[in-house]
């Protein structure tokens, strides 16, 4: 997850520290999202920005606009993060 995360943010795709939050995530279950702030280090504006991109891209979901957020597991980056984790056909 983090060397899938470090390309991400290399490459622009991710803002950074997009990982401190897939990491509360993963540790924790699921946060609330106004801890935000206390996990990335930024002001709630920007950590609201890397919430966000998180969630567009599937990497972080809610149930809802206001819900605590966790782990998504989209099929594109089910690979990077868990390599072989099925056997190749």
């Amino acid at each position: 997850m983090k060397l899938y995360t470090d390309d991400e943010v290399a490459a622009g795709r991710l803002p950074s520290r997009s990982m401190s939050l897939l990491r509360e995530a993963l540790l924790m279950g699921e946060f609330a999202r106004g801890r935000a702030p206390a996990i990335t280090g930024y002001q709630e504006r920007r950590s609201r920005q890397i919430l966000s991109a998180l969630l567009k891209k599937g990497l972080l979901v809610s149930k809802g606009p206001r819900a605590s957020v966790r782990l998504g597991f989209p099929l594109n980056v089910v690979e990077r993060w868990f390599p072989r984790l099925y056997p190749a056909d």
